[in-house]
């Protein structure tokens, strides 16, 4: 009787040790994948060859009706406060809450300053890029040019939302959805910097050059 007691006493700890050790990782892996909504602040980062670094803003841009240049940088926020943090905001009128979903028309919002649009401004002389990317203080300096059709190349589960740690490919509206894709191409000469943006007319001009993993901004 006694050893049948021990038994179903060591039987009952092992199943407590059991969910304890389970339940954090299941917390820790919900929070990894976590759905983007809008009004999120999130980090890109491009996939370039396993990590292409962070979209970020550099300095005073020179493009006609531009604010900033736009790069990336190995480490985000690095240069300046939030340069590498942007607010993902509805294009199309959804609320703040709402879910992302792929396909979705979007602006991107950098949170260096007073807030600045990700934009196409002027055709790019980088071979085989499109237009050049910088931002601006409104949300269309030309038709489309500040908006954004992103698509997940994946996700789990298949529902069509976008979650963090997914991987997206960035469409500009600019001519009628034909802005190109958001891409890396070639090292950047702005100081701080690792790689020119420019946009391709393909979803990856290079390995992972258009492909960019969303992070939460922490």
């Amino acid at each position: 009787m006694k050893q049948r007691v021990a038994a179903c006493a060591a039987a009952a700890a092992l199943t407590a040790t059991a969910a304890a050790l389970a339940a954090p990782t299941t917390a820790a892996g919900a929070a990894a994948r976590s759905d983007l909504t809008y009004g999120s602040n999130i980090l890109l980062q491009n996939q370039y060859g396993g990590d292409g670094s962070y979209l970020d803003t550099n300095g005073a841009s020179s493009q006609p009706g531009a604010t900033y240049n736009v790069s990336t940088n190995q480490t985000p926020n690095s240069r300046g406060p939030a340069t590498s943090v942007w607010k993902v905001m509805s294009a199309t009128g959804k609320a703040n809450g709402a879910r992302v979903t792929s396909g979705d028309v979007v602006y991107l919002v950098n949170q260096y300053g007073s807030g600045t649009y990700l934009d196409t401004n002027g055709h790019s002389t980088r071979q085989g890029a499109k237009y050049q990317v910088s931002t601006t203080a409104t949300k269309d300096r030309g038709p489309g040019t500040g908006k954004w059709h992103i698509f997940a190349k994946t996700s789990s589960p298949r529902d069509g939302h976008i979650r963090t740690d997914d991987i997206v490919h960035l469409l500009n509206d600019y001519g009628s959805a034909n802005g190109g894709f958001l891409d890396t191409n070639g090292h950047s000469t702005q100081q701080g910097a690792k790689y020119d943006v420019s946009t391709s007319p393909y979803t990856d001009r290079g390995a992972g050059t258009g492909s960019w993993k969303v992070l939460p901004a922490t």
